[in-house]
Protein backbone atom coordinates (compact mmCIF):
# COMPACT_ATOMS: atom_id res chain seq x y z
CA UNK A 1 0.00 0.00 0.00
CA UNK A 2 2.85 2.39 0.71
CA UNK A 3 4.10 2.10 -2.87
CA UNK A 4 0.71 2.65 -4.57
CA UNK A 5 1.28 6.32 -5.26
CA UNK A 6 4.94 7.16 -4.65
CA UNK A 7 5.51 10.03 -7.06
CA UNK A 8 2.50 12.23 -6.13
CA UNK A 9 3.27 11.80 -2.44
CA UNK A 10 6.89 12.88 -2.79
CA UNK A 11 6.36 15.49 -5.47
CA UNK A 12 4.19 18.06 -3.67
CA UNK A 13 6.18 17.75 -0.46
CA UNK A 14 9.52 18.25 -2.16
CA UNK A 15 8.70 20.70 -4.92
CA UNK A 16 5.48 22.38 -3.76
CA UNK A 17 7.07 25.08 -1.55
CA UNK A 18 9.67 25.88 -4.19
CA UNK A 19 7.00 26.28 -6.86
CA UNK A 20 4.98 28.55 -4.58
CA UNK A 21 8.06 30.64 -3.78
CA UNK A 22 8.95 30.95 -7.48
CA UNK A 23 5.39 31.99 -8.37
CA UNK A 24 5.37 34.51 -5.54
CA UNK A 25 8.59 36.10 -6.82
CA UNK A 26 7.19 36.18 -10.36
CA UNK A 27 3.99 37.78 -9.05
CA UNK A 28 5.95 40.48 -7.26
CA UNK A 29 7.83 41.24 -10.46
CA UNK A 30 4.62 41.36 -12.52
CA UNK A 31 2.88 44.05 -10.45
CA UNK A 32 3.44 47.79 -10.66
CA UNK A 33 4.06 48.64 -7.02
CA UNK A 34 3.42 52.18 -5.80
CA UNK A 35 6.08 52.65 -3.12
CA UNK A 36 6.50 56.42 -3.14
CA UNK A 37 5.84 56.44 0.59
CA UNK A 38 8.92 54.26 1.12
CA UNK A 39 11.17 55.76 -1.55
CA UNK A 40 12.74 58.39 0.67
CA UNK A 41 12.48 60.28 3.93
CA UNK A 42 10.33 63.08 2.50
CA UNK A 43 7.85 60.66 1.00
CA UNK A 44 7.71 58.65 4.22
CA UNK A 45 7.21 61.76 6.35
CA UNK A 46 4.35 62.97 4.14
CA UNK A 47 2.72 59.54 4.20
CA UNK A 48 3.11 59.32 7.97
CA UNK A 49 1.48 62.74 8.43
CA UNK A 50 -1.50 61.62 6.33
CA UNK A 51 -1.84 58.41 8.30
CA UNK A 52 -1.52 60.20 11.65
CA UNK A 53 -4.28 62.62 10.67
CA UNK A 54 -6.47 59.73 9.56
CA UNK A 55 -5.85 57.60 12.66
CA UNK A 56 -6.49 60.64 14.82
CA UNK A 57 -10.03 60.71 13.45
CA UNK A 58 -10.68 57.41 15.22
CA UNK A 59 -10.10 59.12 18.57
CA UNK A 60 -12.88 61.56 17.71
CA UNK A 61 -15.37 59.89 15.32
CA UNK A 62 -18.55 61.73 14.39
CA UNK A 63 -20.99 60.50 17.03
CA UNK A 64 -23.68 63.08 16.37
CA UNK A 65 -27.24 61.82 16.46
CA UNK A 66 -27.88 62.31 12.69
CA UNK A 67 -24.73 60.34 11.83
CA UNK A 68 -25.55 57.53 14.26
CA UNK A 69 -29.11 57.35 12.97
CA UNK A 70 -27.82 57.20 9.38
CA UNK A 71 -25.34 54.42 10.24
CA UNK A 72 -28.07 52.45 12.02
CA UNK A 73 -30.34 52.64 8.97
CA UNK A 74 -27.53 51.70 6.61
CA UNK A 75 -26.47 48.84 8.91
CA UNK A 76 -29.96 47.33 8.76
CA UNK A 77 -29.92 47.73 4.99
CA UNK A 78 -26.51 46.04 4.73
CA UNK A 79 -27.63 43.12 6.90
CA UNK A 80 -30.84 42.74 4.90
CA UNK A 81 -28.91 42.68 1.63
CA UNK A 82 -26.51 40.05 3.01
CA UNK A 83 -29.23 37.80 4.48
CA UNK A 84 -31.40 37.84 1.36
CA UNK A 85 -28.36 37.41 -0.87
CA UNK A 86 -27.22 34.34 1.06
CA UNK A 87 -30.74 32.88 1.05
CA UNK A 88 -31.04 33.32 -2.72
CA UNK A 89 -27.54 31.95 -3.24
CA UNK A 90 -28.25 28.84 -1.17
CA UNK A 91 -31.52 28.12 -2.97
CA UNK A 92 -29.79 28.39 -6.34
CA UNK A 93 -26.48 26.85 -5.38
CA UNK A 94 -27.66 23.71 -3.53
CA UNK A 95 -29.29 21.95 -6.51
CA UNK A 96 -26.31 22.88 -8.67
CA UNK A 97 -24.01 21.46 -5.98
CA UNK A 98 -25.89 18.16 -6.16
CA UNK A 99 -25.30 18.07 -9.91
CA UNK A 100 -21.61 18.95 -9.47
CA UNK A 101 -20.98 16.22 -6.87
CA UNK A 102 -19.10 13.31 -8.44
CA UNK A 103 -20.01 10.75 -5.78
CA UNK A 104 -23.73 11.44 -6.36
CA UNK A 105 -23.87 11.95 -10.13
CA UNK A 106 -21.17 9.54 -11.34
CA UNK A 107 -20.36 7.25 -8.44
CA UNK A 108 -17.90 4.38 -8.45
CA UNK A 109 -20.06 1.56 -9.82
CA UNK A 110 -19.64 0.56 -13.48
CA UNK A 111 -22.13 1.89 -16.02
CA UNK A 112 -22.72 1.56 -19.79
CA UNK A 113 -20.74 4.05 -21.83
CA UNK A 114 -23.76 6.17 -22.96
CA UNK A 115 -24.96 6.41 -19.36
CA UNK A 116 -21.48 7.37 -18.20
CA UNK A 117 -21.29 10.06 -20.88
CA UNK A 118 -24.62 11.45 -19.73
CA UNK A 119 -23.49 11.45 -16.11
CA UNK A 120 -20.25 13.22 -16.93
CA UNK A 121 -22.15 15.68 -19.13
CA UNK A 122 -24.50 16.61 -16.28
CA UNK A 123 -21.54 16.89 -13.91
CA UNK A 124 -19.56 19.20 -16.17
CA UNK A 125 -22.61 21.29 -17.10
CA UNK A 126 -23.36 21.98 -13.43
CA UNK A 127 -19.72 22.74 -12.71
CA UNK A 128 -19.53 25.11 -15.67
CA UNK A 129 -22.66 26.90 -14.49
CA UNK A 130 -21.14 27.31 -11.04
CA UNK A 131 -17.93 28.58 -12.64
CA UNK A 132 -19.85 31.25 -14.54
CA UNK A 133 -21.84 32.32 -11.48
CA UNK A 134 -18.83 32.80 -9.23
CA UNK A 135 -16.31 33.61 -11.96
CA UNK A 136 -17.70 37.14 -12.13
CA UNK A 137 -17.13 38.89 -8.77
CA UNK A 138 -20.22 40.17 -7.00
CA UNK A 139 -19.04 43.74 -7.45
CA UNK A 140 -18.89 43.15 -11.25
CA UNK A 141 -22.37 41.57 -11.16
CA UNK A 142 -23.55 44.71 -9.35
CA UNK A 143 -22.08 46.94 -12.07
CA UNK A 144 -23.86 44.92 -14.77
CA UNK A 145 -27.17 44.69 -12.93
CA UNK A 146 -27.19 48.35 -11.96
CA UNK A 147 -27.82 49.19 -15.63
CA UNK A 148 -31.15 47.36 -15.34
CA UNK A 149 -32.25 47.49 -11.70
CA UNK A 150 -30.75 50.85 -10.81
CA UNK A 151 -28.64 51.90 -7.84
CA UNK A 152 -30.39 50.31 -4.85
CA UNK A 153 -30.22 47.49 -2.32
CA UNK A 154 -31.87 44.92 -4.59
CA UNK A 155 -28.93 45.22 -6.96
CA UNK A 156 -26.72 44.17 -4.06
CA UNK A 157 -29.04 41.25 -3.18
CA UNK A 158 -28.98 39.91 -6.73
CA UNK A 159 -25.21 40.37 -7.09
CA UNK A 160 -24.48 38.58 -3.80
CA UNK A 161 -27.03 35.85 -4.55
CA UNK A 162 -25.55 35.04 -7.97
CA UNK A 163 -21.94 35.01 -6.79
CA UNK A 164 -22.75 33.16 -3.55
CA UNK A 165 -24.62 30.46 -5.46
CA UNK A 166 -21.48 29.68 -7.43
CA UNK A 167 -19.35 29.64 -4.29
CA UNK A 168 -21.78 27.48 -2.29
CA UNK A 169 -22.18 25.03 -5.16
CA UNK A 170 -18.44 24.56 -5.64
CA UNK A 171 -17.49 24.16 -1.99
CA UNK A 172 -20.43 21.97 -0.98
CA UNK A 173 -19.81 19.60 -3.88
CA UNK A 174 -16.11 19.41 -3.01
CA UNK A 175 -16.83 18.81 0.67
CA UNK A 176 -19.12 15.93 -0.25
CA UNK A 177 -16.57 14.47 -2.65
CA UNK A 178 -13.85 14.81 0.01
CA UNK A 179 -15.60 12.42 2.41
CA UNK A 180 -13.53 9.25 2.61
CA UNK A 181 -15.50 6.43 0.88
CA UNK A 182 -14.38 4.05 3.62
CA UNK A 183 -16.52 6.00 6.10
CA UNK A 184 -19.75 5.15 4.26
CA UNK A 185 -18.74 1.78 2.81
CA UNK A 186 -21.09 0.01 5.22
CA UNK A 187 -24.07 1.95 3.87
CA UNK A 188 -23.15 1.14 0.28
CA UNK A 189 -22.62 -2.52 1.07
CA UNK A 190 -26.12 -2.72 2.58
CA UNK A 191 -27.61 -2.24 -0.88
CA UNK A 192 -28.42 1.47 -0.64
CA UNK A 193 -28.74 3.38 -3.88
CA UNK A 194 -26.33 6.15 -4.75
CA UNK A 195 -28.83 8.85 -3.70
CA UNK A 196 -29.63 7.03 -0.45
CA UNK A 197 -25.94 6.71 0.31
CA UNK A 198 -25.49 10.41 -0.36
CA UNK A 199 -28.39 11.73 1.73
CA UNK A 200 -28.03 9.29 4.63
CA UNK A 201 -24.22 8.98 4.79
CA UNK A 202 -22.16 11.42 2.72
CA UNK A 203 -24.08 14.61 3.50
CA UNK A 204 -24.34 13.93 7.27
CA UNK A 205 -20.63 13.12 7.45
CA UNK A 206 -19.81 16.49 5.86
CA UNK A 207 -22.40 18.35 7.93
CA UNK A 208 -19.95 20.00 10.33
CA UNK A 209 -17.70 21.31 7.56
CA UNK A 210 -20.78 22.43 5.62
CA UNK A 211 -22.19 24.31 8.62
CA UNK A 212 -18.86 26.03 9.30
CA UNK A 213 -18.57 27.11 5.68
CA UNK A 214 -22.16 28.37 5.44
CA UNK A 215 -21.70 30.47 8.55
CA UNK A 216 -18.35 31.78 7.31
CA UNK A 217 -19.83 32.74 3.93
CA UNK A 218 -22.69 34.51 5.69
CA UNK A 219 -20.13 36.63 7.51
CA UNK A 220 -18.39 37.27 4.19
CA UNK A 221 -21.72 38.25 2.63
CA UNK A 222 -22.15 40.93 5.29
CA UNK A 223 -18.78 42.39 4.33
CA UNK A 224 -19.47 41.99 0.61
CA UNK A 225 -22.78 43.79 1.01
CA UNK A 226 -20.87 46.81 2.27
CA UNK A 227 -18.31 46.56 -0.52
CA UNK A 228 -20.97 46.39 -3.24
CA UNK A 229 -22.33 49.67 -1.95
CA UNK A 230 -19.32 51.35 -3.53
CA UNK A 231 -20.71 50.65 -7.02
CA UNK A 232 -24.41 51.02 -6.31
CA UNK A 233 -25.51 48.29 -3.90
CA UNK A 234 -26.51 50.59 -1.07
CA UNK A 235 -25.72 50.18 2.62
CA UNK A 236 -22.64 51.18 4.58
CA UNK A 237 -20.29 50.75 1.61
CA UNK A 238 -21.84 53.58 -0.37
CA UNK A 239 -21.60 55.90 2.64
CA UNK A 240 -18.00 54.86 3.31
CA UNK A 241 -16.94 55.67 -0.24
CA UNK A 242 -18.79 59.00 -0.23
CA UNK A 243 -17.15 60.08 3.02
CA UNK A 244 -13.72 58.95 1.79
CA UNK A 245 -13.98 60.88 -1.46
CA UNK A 246 -15.08 63.97 0.53
CA UNK A 247 -12.17 63.59 2.96
CA UNK A 248 -14.47 63.48 6.01
CA UNK A 249 -12.17 61.34 8.14
CA UNK A 250 -14.24 61.52 11.32
CA UNK A 251 -17.28 60.25 9.44
CA UNK A 252 -15.16 57.60 7.71
CA UNK A 253 -14.12 56.43 11.18
CA UNK A 254 -17.76 56.23 12.27
CA UNK A 255 -18.73 54.10 9.26
CA UNK A 256 -15.71 51.81 9.73
CA UNK A 257 -16.57 51.32 13.40
CA UNK A 258 -20.13 50.46 12.37
CA UNK A 259 -18.80 47.88 9.91
CA UNK A 260 -16.58 46.34 12.57
CA UNK A 261 -19.48 46.19 15.04
CA UNK A 262 -21.67 44.47 12.45
CA UNK A 263 -18.99 41.90 11.66
CA UNK A 264 -18.25 41.22 15.32
CA UNK A 265 -21.95 40.70 16.02
CA UNK A 266 -22.26 38.38 13.02
CA UNK A 267 -19.24 36.43 14.25
CA UNK A 268 -20.79 36.05 17.71
CA UNK A 269 -24.16 34.96 16.34
CA UNK A 270 -22.57 32.40 14.03
CA UNK A 271 -20.64 30.92 16.97
CA UNK A 272 -23.86 30.63 18.96
CA UNK A 273 -25.60 28.91 16.04
CA UNK A 274 -22.67 26.53 15.66
CA UNK A 275 -22.86 25.58 19.33
CA UNK A 276 -26.63 25.11 19.23
CA UNK A 277 -26.37 22.74 16.28
CA UNK A 278 -23.37 20.71 17.45
CA UNK A 279 -24.43 17.06 17.30
CA UNK A 280 -21.20 15.07 17.30
CA UNK A 281 -21.30 12.64 20.25
CA UNK A 282 -17.52 12.25 20.10
CA UNK A 283 -16.74 15.95 20.25
CA UNK A 284 -14.31 16.60 23.11
CA UNK A 285 -16.40 19.34 24.72
CA UNK A 286 -19.63 17.36 24.77
CA UNK A 287 -20.76 16.38 28.24
CA UNK A 288 -22.86 13.22 28.51
CA UNK A 289 -25.11 11.57 25.98
CA UNK A 290 -27.08 13.42 23.34
CA UNK A 291 -30.68 14.31 24.19
CA UNK A 292 -32.33 13.77 20.81
CA UNK A 293 -35.53 15.60 21.68
CA UNK A 294 -33.59 18.62 22.95
CA UNK A 295 -31.35 18.58 19.89
CA UNK A 296 -34.38 18.45 17.62
CA UNK A 297 -35.93 21.40 19.45
CA UNK A 298 -32.71 23.37 19.04
CA UNK A 299 -32.77 22.73 15.30
CA UNK A 300 -36.35 23.94 15.14
CA UNK A 301 -35.36 27.08 17.06
CA UNK A 302 -32.45 27.84 14.75
CA UNK A 303 -34.51 27.14 11.61
CA UNK A 304 -37.34 29.34 12.88
CA UNK A 305 -34.91 32.13 13.70
CA UNK A 306 -33.32 31.93 10.26
CA UNK A 307 -36.70 32.01 8.49
CA UNK A 308 -37.80 34.95 10.64
CA UNK A 309 -34.57 36.77 9.81
CA UNK A 310 -35.04 36.21 6.08
CA UNK A 311 -38.66 37.37 6.30
CA UNK A 312 -37.63 40.51 8.22
CA UNK A 313 -34.93 41.26 5.64
CA UNK A 314 -37.41 40.87 2.79
CA UNK A 315 -39.92 43.12 4.57
CA UNK A 316 -37.32 45.83 5.19
CA UNK A 317 -36.37 45.87 1.51
CA UNK A 318 -39.94 45.91 0.21
CA UNK A 319 -39.72 49.58 -0.88
CA UNK A 320 -36.56 48.79 -2.85
CA UNK A 321 -38.28 45.80 -4.48
CA UNK A 322 -41.21 47.99 -5.51
CA UNK A 323 -38.81 50.57 -6.95
CA UNK A 324 -36.95 47.91 -8.94
CA UNK A 325 -40.21 46.48 -10.31
CA UNK A 326 -41.23 49.95 -11.45
CA UNK A 327 -37.77 50.51 -12.96
CA UNK A 328 -37.95 47.27 -14.94
CA UNK A 329 -41.35 48.22 -16.33
CA UNK A 330 -40.00 51.53 -17.60
CA UNK A 331 -36.98 50.03 -19.35
CA UNK A 332 -36.78 50.33 -23.10
CA UNK A 333 -35.48 46.82 -23.74
CA UNK A 334 -34.38 47.67 -27.26
CA UNK A 335 -32.09 50.31 -25.81
CA UNK A 336 -31.01 48.05 -22.93
CA UNK A 337 -30.24 45.05 -25.14
CA UNK A 338 -26.56 46.00 -25.68
CA UNK A 339 -26.05 46.09 -21.90
CA UNK A 340 -27.25 42.50 -21.60
CA UNK A 341 -26.86 40.62 -24.88
CA UNK A 342 -23.68 42.53 -25.63
CA UNK A 343 -21.96 40.78 -22.74
CA UNK A 344 -22.43 37.45 -24.53
CA UNK A 345 -20.68 38.61 -27.72
CA UNK A 346 -17.05 39.33 -26.78
CA UNK A 347 -14.49 40.93 -29.04
CA UNK A 348 -12.31 38.00 -30.12
CA UNK A 349 -9.73 39.98 -32.07
CA UNK A 350 -6.07 39.15 -31.30
CA UNK A 351 -5.57 42.59 -29.78
CA UNK A 352 -8.53 42.21 -27.40
CA UNK A 353 -7.55 38.68 -26.38
CA UNK A 354 -3.95 39.72 -25.83
CA UNK A 355 -5.05 42.64 -23.68
CA UNK A 356 -7.30 40.36 -21.60
CA UNK A 357 -4.42 37.92 -21.12
CA UNK A 358 -2.04 40.67 -20.00
CA UNK A 359 -4.51 42.20 -17.57
CA UNK A 360 -5.40 38.78 -16.12
CA UNK A 361 -1.91 38.66 -14.64
CA UNK A 362 -2.80 41.40 -12.13
CA UNK A 363 -5.60 39.59 -10.20
CA UNK A 364 -3.70 36.30 -10.29
CA UNK A 365 -0.58 37.94 -8.87
CA UNK A 366 -2.59 39.77 -6.20
CA UNK A 367 -4.42 36.56 -5.31
CA UNK A 368 -1.24 34.49 -5.03
CA UNK A 369 0.73 36.99 -2.94
CA UNK A 370 -2.20 37.75 -0.64
CA UNK A 371 -2.99 34.06 -0.13
CA UNK A 372 0.59 33.07 0.67
CA UNK A 373 1.03 35.95 3.10
CA UNK A 374 -2.42 35.53 4.63
CA UNK A 375 -2.12 31.76 5.07
CA UNK A 376 1.32 32.07 6.67
CA UNK A 377 0.13 34.76 9.07
CA UNK A 378 -3.02 32.81 9.95
CA UNK A 379 -1.10 29.59 10.56
CA UNK A 380 1.33 31.34 12.93
CA UNK A 381 -1.57 32.52 15.10
CA UNK A 382 -3.55 29.26 15.26
CA UNK A 383 -1.69 27.83 18.27
CA UNK A 384 -2.26 30.79 20.65
CA UNK A 385 -5.90 31.06 19.48
CA UNK A 386 -6.84 27.39 19.90
CA UNK A 387 -9.26 26.54 22.69
CA UNK A 388 -7.92 22.99 22.72
CA UNK A 389 -4.27 24.00 23.26
CA UNK A 390 -4.77 27.07 25.44
CA UNK A 391 -7.76 26.31 27.66
CA UNK A 392 -8.24 22.54 27.55
CA UNK A 393 -4.86 20.79 27.09
CA UNK A 394 -5.49 18.94 30.37
CA UNK A 395 -8.03 16.81 28.52
CA UNK A 396 -5.36 15.11 26.42
CA UNK A 397 -2.13 15.87 28.34
CA UNK A 398 -3.34 15.59 31.91
CA UNK A 399 -1.47 18.74 32.93
CA UNK A 400 -2.62 20.97 35.79
CA UNK A 401 -1.11 24.44 35.24
CA UNK A 402 -1.32 27.16 37.90
CA UNK A 403 -4.02 29.79 37.78
CA UNK A 404 -1.80 32.58 36.45
CA UNK A 405 -0.71 30.37 33.53
CA UNK A 406 -4.31 29.70 32.62
CA UNK A 407 -5.06 33.41 32.76
CA UNK A 408 -2.13 34.22 30.45
CA UNK A 409 -3.23 31.54 28.00
CA UNK A 410 -6.76 32.91 28.04
CA UNK A 411 -5.50 36.42 27.37
CA UNK A 412 -3.37 35.16 24.47
CA UNK A 413 -6.42 33.41 23.01
CA UNK A 414 -8.63 36.49 23.31
CA UNK A 415 -5.93 38.79 21.87
CA UNK A 416 -5.19 36.64 18.81
CA UNK A 417 -8.85 35.96 18.08
CA UNK A 418 -9.65 39.64 18.49
CA UNK A 419 -6.85 40.59 16.10
CA UNK A 420 -8.07 38.11 13.51
CA UNK A 421 -11.62 39.41 13.96
CA UNK A 422 -10.46 42.94 13.15
CA UNK A 423 -8.60 41.69 10.07
CA UNK A 424 -11.62 39.92 8.62
CA UNK A 425 -14.17 42.29 10.13
CA UNK A 426 -13.06 45.26 8.05
CA UNK A 427 -14.01 44.71 4.37
CA UNK A 428 -11.27 44.60 1.78
CA UNK A 429 -12.29 47.90 0.22
CA UNK A 430 -12.23 49.51 3.66
CA UNK A 431 -8.71 48.16 4.24
CA UNK A 432 -7.72 49.57 0.85
CA UNK A 433 -9.05 52.98 1.90
CA UNK A 434 -7.14 52.85 5.20
CA UNK A 435 -3.86 51.71 3.60
CA UNK A 436 -4.24 54.10 0.65
CA UNK A 437 -3.97 56.99 3.10
CA UNK A 438 -0.34 55.96 3.58
CA UNK A 439 0.57 54.41 0.22
CA UNK A 440 -1.86 56.26 -2.05
CA UNK A 441 -4.26 54.33 -4.25
CA UNK A 442 -2.66 51.55 -6.32
CA UNK A 443 -1.54 47.94 -6.20
CA UNK A 444 0.33 48.10 -2.89
CA UNK A 445 -2.64 48.85 -0.60
CA UNK A 446 -4.74 46.33 -2.53
CA UNK A 447 -2.28 43.46 -1.97
CA UNK A 448 -1.85 44.32 1.71
CA UNK A 449 -5.62 44.69 2.18
CA UNK A 450 -6.41 41.29 0.68
CA UNK A 451 -3.57 39.68 2.65
CA UNK A 452 -4.85 41.05 5.97
CA UNK A 453 -8.40 40.05 5.23
CA UNK A 454 -7.32 36.57 4.09
CA UNK A 455 -5.34 36.12 7.29
CA UNK A 456 -8.45 36.86 9.33
CA UNK A 457 -10.68 34.51 7.33
CA UNK A 458 -8.18 31.66 7.19
CA UNK A 459 -7.35 32.04 10.87
CA UNK A 460 -11.01 31.38 11.66
CA UNK A 461 -11.26 28.14 9.68
CA UNK A 462 -7.73 26.97 10.53
CA UNK A 463 -8.45 27.33 14.24
CA UNK A 464 -11.82 25.59 13.94
CA UNK A 465 -10.25 22.57 12.27
CA UNK A 466 -7.81 22.21 15.17
CA UNK A 467 -10.48 22.66 17.84
CA UNK A 468 -12.75 20.13 16.10
CA UNK A 469 -10.18 17.33 16.49
CA UNK A 470 -11.08 14.47 18.81
CA UNK A 471 -8.97 14.85 21.95
CA UNK A 472 -8.55 11.10 22.13
CA UNK A 473 -6.57 11.20 18.89
CA UNK A 474 -4.36 13.95 20.31
CA UNK A 475 -3.85 11.91 23.45
CA UNK A 476 -2.54 9.01 21.38
CA UNK A 477 0.15 11.26 19.88
CA UNK A 478 2.36 10.61 22.90
CA UNK A 479 3.75 14.12 23.18
CA UNK A 480 4.91 15.47 26.52
CA UNK A 481 4.00 19.13 25.97
CA UNK A 482 1.43 21.17 24.10
CA UNK A 483 3.81 22.28 21.35
CA UNK A 484 4.81 18.70 20.54
CA UNK A 485 1.20 17.52 20.38
CA UNK A 486 0.32 20.48 18.17
CA UNK A 487 3.20 19.88 15.76
CA UNK A 488 3.08 16.10 15.53
CA UNK A 489 -0.53 15.34 16.45
CA UNK A 490 -2.75 18.19 15.27
CA UNK A 491 -0.96 19.63 12.23
CA UNK A 492 -0.68 16.38 10.23
CA UNK A 493 -4.40 15.77 10.69
CA UNK A 494 -5.59 19.27 9.77
CA UNK A 495 -3.06 19.97 7.02
CA UNK A 496 -5.25 18.59 4.18
CA UNK A 497 -8.13 20.83 5.31
CA UNK A 498 -5.82 23.83 5.62
CA UNK A 499 -4.54 23.22 2.10
CA UNK A 500 -8.07 22.98 0.71
CA UNK A 501 -9.16 26.17 2.49
CA UNK A 502 -6.04 28.02 1.34
CA UNK A 503 -6.53 27.02 -2.28
CA UNK A 504 -10.16 28.09 -2.13
CA UNK A 505 -9.08 31.39 -0.59
CA UNK A 506 -6.70 31.84 -3.51
CA UNK A 507 -9.65 31.61 -5.88
CA UNK A 508 -11.57 34.09 -3.72
CA UNK A 509 -8.59 36.43 -3.69
CA UNK A 510 -8.29 36.31 -7.47
CA UNK A 511 -11.89 37.51 -7.66
CA UNK A 512 -11.05 40.17 -5.08
CA UNK A 513 -8.12 41.23 -7.25
CA UNK A 514 -10.58 41.66 -10.11
CA UNK A 515 -13.03 43.58 -7.93
CA UNK A 516 -10.34 45.88 -6.51
CA UNK A 517 -9.38 46.77 -10.05
CA UNK A 518 -12.44 49.00 -9.95
CA UNK A 519 -10.92 51.06 -7.10
CA UNK A 520 -7.31 51.29 -8.16
CA UNK A 521 -5.61 47.88 -8.57
CA UNK A 522 -5.94 47.81 -12.35
CA UNK A 523 -6.21 44.59 -14.34
CA UNK A 524 -9.40 42.92 -15.53
CA UNK A 525 -11.73 44.77 -13.19
CA UNK A 526 -10.48 48.19 -14.25
CA UNK A 527 -10.64 47.36 -17.97
CA UNK A 528 -14.11 45.83 -17.65
CA UNK A 529 -15.57 48.87 -15.93
CA UNK A 530 -13.81 51.29 -18.27
CA UNK A 531 -15.16 49.52 -21.37
CA UNK A 532 -18.63 49.35 -19.85
CA UNK A 533 -18.60 53.06 -18.96
CA UNK A 534 -17.60 53.90 -22.52
CA UNK A 535 -20.26 51.51 -23.88
CA UNK A 536 -17.65 49.32 -25.53
CA UNK A 537 -19.76 46.22 -24.96
CA UNK A 538 -17.60 43.86 -27.02
CA UNK A 539 -14.51 44.81 -25.02
CA UNK A 540 -16.40 44.59 -21.71
CA UNK A 541 -17.62 41.12 -22.70
CA UNK A 542 -14.06 40.03 -23.47
CA UNK A 543 -12.86 40.98 -20.00
CA UNK A 544 -15.98 39.51 -18.39
CA UNK A 545 -15.41 36.14 -20.03
CA UNK A 546 -11.72 36.35 -19.18
CA UNK A 547 -12.80 36.44 -15.50
CA UNK A 548 -14.91 33.32 -16.05
CA UNK A 549 -12.18 31.43 -17.91
CA UNK A 550 -9.71 32.31 -15.18
CA UNK A 551 -12.08 30.94 -12.53
CA UNK A 552 -12.64 27.74 -14.53
CA UNK A 553 -8.91 27.17 -14.84
CA UNK A 554 -8.37 27.63 -11.10
CA UNK A 555 -11.35 25.41 -10.27
CA UNK A 556 -10.19 22.57 -12.51
CA UNK A 557 -6.68 22.81 -11.06
CA UNK A 558 -8.15 22.67 -7.55
CA UNK A 559 -10.29 19.62 -8.32
CA UNK A 560 -7.38 17.88 -10.08
CA UNK A 561 -5.12 18.44 -7.09
CA UNK A 562 -7.87 17.19 -4.78
CA UNK A 563 -8.39 14.02 -6.82
CA UNK A 564 -4.63 13.47 -6.83
CA UNK A 565 -4.56 13.71 -3.05
CA UNK A 566 -7.50 11.33 -2.69
CA UNK A 567 -5.90 8.74 -4.98
CA UNK A 568 -2.80 8.86 -2.82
Amino acid sequence: MTEACPTPLRGPRRFGPWWIAALAVASMAALSWNLEALSGWNGFAAAWDRLRTYVGAFTAPDLSWPMLALCSTLTLETLSVAVLGVACGLMLGYPLALGACRCLVVGEEPAPRPVRWLQVGVLEACRFTLDVLRGVPDIAWAIVLANLTGVNAITGVLAIGISTAGIFGKVLSEQWDNVDPARYAAVRSSGATRSQTFFYAVQPLAARATLSFLLMRTECAVRNASVIGVVGGGGLGAQLWDEYTDGSWSRVATVLLALLAVTATTDLVSNLVRQRLRVDPNHPRRQGAIDRSRQGWRRVQVLGSVLALVAAAAWSLTPAMVAVAAELQRIDWEFAAPYTLGLFTPDLSPAALGSALRHAVVPVAIGLLATVAGAALAALLVYPASVAFQLEPHRFLGENPPTHTRILRGLALVATRGLALVWRGVPEVAWVIVLAVFFRMGVTPCVLAVALHSAGVLHRVFTETVDNLDYRRLERTGGTCRAQVFMYGALPRVWPDWRTYAFFQFEVNVRLGIALGVVGAGGLGHMFKMNLDWRQHGGAATYLWAMIVLTIAIDRLSRWLQLTRLRC
